[in-house]
């Protein structure tokens, strides 16, 4: 093979070509600007967006909230193994384990994406939430409560979770922060539902194998860790003095991006949905907080915001508990994994790329009884 230039975890790698989300020259999916997306559409037109290429008409939308809410229920298998589980076990390792059972007991499930792969993601779109919202009830105790008909596919995620019906400020809060999670081109996980999808798997294996990637510590999406960075400031006065205690080479939770150097636009449109919970709820003072953080983090390392920075508190205004961060995250995030799977099988283009080998050359061999350790 000829010596080929190496780019150390792909960065700056043009690995593919897609038709589901621009971020030079301004986020967007499938053409439409976020900031439109994020201030005008609902999350399931969004989804429907990135799904099937083409912002739905009233009947269409129809039919696609008709179809999610007849799938919006969970097997009994499904609680008979969660009751069965120690509480203890991780939100997301939990999730998993529901998918892979939503899996077995699929109507279709050898069939590959290009025959199932849009029905399996509605099946996932309805019932991802619900496994998010069993768990979380079984931790705490409480009865697991079925989607209300009267509710949107968002109020919904908010009920079956908290109890609650969310105010419409919550529920239009918790809207663009799903559509905002909702896809960013290449990133670990979407990039792995994309090998998944290459070899023509099915869709529960690609979010599977997506998953397991956002699973990682390093992948971000939901993190909760800036809530702590905000505790241990503790007021506006002391964010200089308390970024001048951390170490220049330590990431700091919810900034920097290894895309955007200067702003990341996610952020942007979540930071005014802040400011509106925050004055509502009676929290601008973590606000003023967060910016006197803000401020000094770009004042002296130029690290901007991602979208952990402003989610952590949006997800904290809506009195969402911690470990539910991360599953939310992902749960919008599935309809790109899904976009991004389906889109590489229809390609047809199976990825497999070289590696560069570093290892030992022309050992000479010998048998078992002629080795003695060094």
């Amino acid at each position: 093979m000829a010596h080929e230039l190496y780019h150390p975890g792909l960065r700056g790698v043009i690995a593919g070509e897609t038709e589901i989300c621009r971020i030079e020259g301004g986020l967007q999916y499938r053409g439409y600007c976020l900031h439109d997306l994020a201030e005008e559409a609902s999350f399931l037109e969004v989804a429907h967006l990135l799904i099937f290429d083409e912002l739905p008409d009233e009947e269409l939308f129809a039919d696609f909230v008709s179809l999610i809410a007849e799938e919006q229920y969970l097997p009994d298998i499904i609680r008979q193994v969660y009751e069965m589980l120690p509480v203890h076990n991780p939100p997301l390792e939990v999730l998993r384990t529901g998918i892979s059972l939503l899996q077995l007991v699929d109507a279709e499930p050898q069939e590959n994406l290009l025959h199932a792969g849009h029905s399996q993601t509605i099946r996932l779109l309805a019932r991802v939430p619900l496994l998010i919202a069993a768990w979380h009830r079984i931790q705490h105790g409480l009865p697991l409560l079925e989607p209300r008909s009267d509710l949107s596919y968002i109020a919904n995620i908010y009920y079956t979770i908290t109890g609650r019906v969310p105010c419409s400020l919550y529920e239009r809060a918790l809207e663009v922060a799903f559509i905002v999670a909702a896809e960013h081109e290449f990133t670990p996980s979407s990039f792995v539902s994309r090998i998944v999808g290459s070899v023509r798997s099915n869709q529960y294996n690609a979010i599977l194998a997506a998953l397991d990637a956002f699973s990682g510590t390093e992948h971000g999406g939901g993190d909760d860790r800036p809530l702590d960075i905000l505790q241990e400031i503790g007021t506006p006065d002391q964010a200089e003095a308390w970024l001048s205690e951390q170490s220049p080479e330590e990431p700091i939770p919810g900034f920097g991006h290894p895309v955007y150097a200067d702003y990341d636009p996610r952020a942007s449109i979540l930071e005014v949905e802040c400011e509106r919970l925050a004055l509502a709820c009676g929290r601008s003072d973590l606000e003023l907080l967060a910016d006197a953080a803000e401020r000094a983090i770009w004042t002296n390392r130029r690290l901007p915001p991602n979208v952990d920075w402003p989610l952590a508190r949006l997800f904290t205004y809506l009195e969402l508990d911690r470990d539910l961060f991360r599953p939310l995250f992902a749960s919008a995030r599935l309809v790109g994994w899904s976009a991004h799977a389906f889109e590489q099988c229809e390609s047809t283009e199976m990825i497999r790329p070289r590696a560069r080998y570093r290892g030992a050359t022309d050992c000479p061999f010998e048998p078992m009884r002629r080795r003695s350790p060094e």
